[in-house]
């Protein structure tokens, strides 16, 4: 009898330590981008980033998300104020800020249920994160225009690493939450621009490295195949998640809903044709060389062409020896677009959406030849 009960045991445990093996072994070969990929599904990532680590709550939230057949990438950024249902009737509700994004399955649910998405992804980012990854992609090269307490960098374009980069997001004029997303997508633009630098860091190796300290429910393959999109020819536009405040929370209605689905989920999928991105395109011109009537001689030009030039004159900038494109809402297609028209190749990205205009023109000495 003790025999019998003795393999029973054995045999039990063989199974458990099998089970295991088989856990494990499938932990570390799971793919499931490569899965959505395969089925063509738009991959969505919650990105939560906080400056101190505080439970796993945080003050800056977005949604990534990645068309695998276009990969085309849309960046969606939630104000820390949104409201979250903590039960399925939405009874009891808090901020997105207050809940802890451990507890990522009801976010999930609550973040599905009113934007409709699915987002099985999430990733949390502390600022020493932040510090430790742009110090291993060796740093990144941004163009400052007019940005206040930009970590002491001066007009055009300087290398900040790290440090530079959490004092330049957090620096933002008043402690805005919405300037701080400008930044971050300064940040996240010029780095897409730059990714045939950065291609050599999407493998497994150094991947492992990168995520060591982070909080995500992603595998190191999984943000690896996440890589192999992006260093691949596509597009990227953001914006803040549309809504209003009611109660004291940031909510979104049916209406609100229609504006999100319309001008940003749809252009996840659907091309928009070379009419419809001029017509979304709005310049400002200025002049930054000692010719005089170049930024009217371009506005001429570029009003031919079927483009809307909103403001134009003389630089308040030191002058250019280069002329400059410069992204000020989030749109690569529209600044492309307007580098295709004018020749120019010098792109950059210094997002301000409070501006009318959404591409900027800085026009330098080799236009003036």
């Amino acid at each position: 009898m003790r025999r019998r009960v003795f393999i029973i045991a054995c045999a039990a445990f063989v199974a458990l330590v099998a089970l295991l093996v088989y856990h494990c072994h499938g932990m570390k070969t799971r793919n499931a981008v490569d899965q959505m990929i395969q089925k063509k599904k738009i991959i969505n990532i919650l990105v939560a980033g906080s400056n101190k680590p505080n439970d796993h709550k945080h003050k800056f939230f977005a949604i990534i998300s990645i068309n695998p057949d276009n990969r085309r990438i849309g960046i969606t950024f939630i104000p820390p104020s949104f409201k979250i249902r903590l039960d399925d009737d939405g009874d009891t509700v808090a901020r997105i800020d207050d809940v802890v994004v451990f507890n990522f399955n009801r976010l999930r649910y609550s973040l599905q249920k009113d934007l409709r998405l699915n987002i099985p992804f999430y990733i949390e980012l502390y600022a020493s994160d932040v510090e430790r990854i742009v110090n291993l992609i060796e740093g990144v090269n941004l163009f400052v225009l007019d940005q206040e307490n930009a970590a002491g960098a001066g007009f055009g374009i300087s290398y900040f690493d790290g440090r530079k980069i959490g004092r330049y997001i957090n620096t933002a004029e008043q402690n805005s939450i919405y300037l701080k997303y400008d930044r971050i997508l300064d940040v996240l633009m010029t780095l897409y621009r730059d990714r045939e630098r950065l291609e050599r860091f999407n493998n497994i190796e150094f991947i492992t490295v990168m995520m060591k300290s982070m909080q995500t429910n992603m595998l190191p393959q999984e943000v690896q195949r996440i890589g192999d999109l992006i260093f691949k020819d596509g597009d990227v536009m953001a914006t803040v998640l549309p809504g209003f405040l009611s109660g004291g929370y940031y909510v979104i209605d049916d209406i609100t809903f229609r504006i999100y689905e319309k001008e940003f989920l749809t252009q996840l999928i659907v091309d928009k044709s070379e009419k419809e991105i001029d017509s979304s395109i709005k310049i400002k011109i200025v002049n930054g060389t000692d010719v005089p009537g170049l930024a009217r001689k371009m506005r001429e030009s570029l009003i031919r062409e079927g483009l809307n030039v909103v403001e134009f004159g003389t630089s308040p900038y030191r002058k250019m020896e280069k002329s400059v494109i410069i992204n000020k809402r989030g749109n690569v297609a529209a600044v492309n677009r307007v580098a295709e028209l004018t020749g120019i190749q010098n792109i950059y990205h210094v997002i301000d959406n409070t501006q009318l205009h959404n591409v900027m023109i800085i026009i330098g000495e080799d236009l003036a030849k």
